[in-house]
């Protein structure tokens, strides 16, 4: 038998935006603690993120989860702030390597210690691109709905 709604408990749905941020969030989370399960991936993709560029993602969930709640939309810029953590720390390690002091030091082909060209795409240019995101208009408007 359905029930009335009323029109006051109009629910807006979760925006694309943030349902993207989670899945890639969580697919990030699962890559940055292959150490434990897939060693070989994480040989591979350690080079690209440094040792820990993926784990800020692991801290973004629980805030991104809880914008999705009733009443808690706000914690978006939560998840905003972390990411200009994370692209401060990408800042600090791309100088590190490539003026700083380890820019001369020898790797001897260890994959933990190896610095590949491409790590600011992948410490500084997505977070960025997701914070960006995360603030942009569309995420605002979702915001002050609340």
């Amino acid at each position: 038998m359905p029930t009335p709604i009323s029109s006051d408990l109009r629910v807006s749905p979760v925006p694309v935006i943030l349902r993207a941020y989670i899945v890639f969030a969580l697919v990030a989370s699962a890559l940055s603690l292959s150490v434990f399960f897939a060693p070989a991936v994480n040989r591979i993709i350690v080079p690209y993120t440094g040792w820990s560029g993926l784990s800020i993602y692991m801290f973004t969930i629980y805030f991104a989860w809880a914008a999705t709640r009733p009443g808690r939309r706000r914690q978006v810029y939560t998840v905003a702030r972390l990411l200009a953590l994370a692209m401060l720390f990408g800042f600090l390690d791309t100088y590190r390597h490539t003026s700083g002091p380890a820019a001369t030091q020898p790797d001897f082909g260890n994959p933990h210690l190896v610095y590949n060209q491409l790590r600011p795409v992948f410490t500084i240019t997505m977070p960025a691109v997701w914070l960006f995101l995360l603030i942009s208009p569309v995420m605002k408007r979702w915001v002050r709905e609340a």
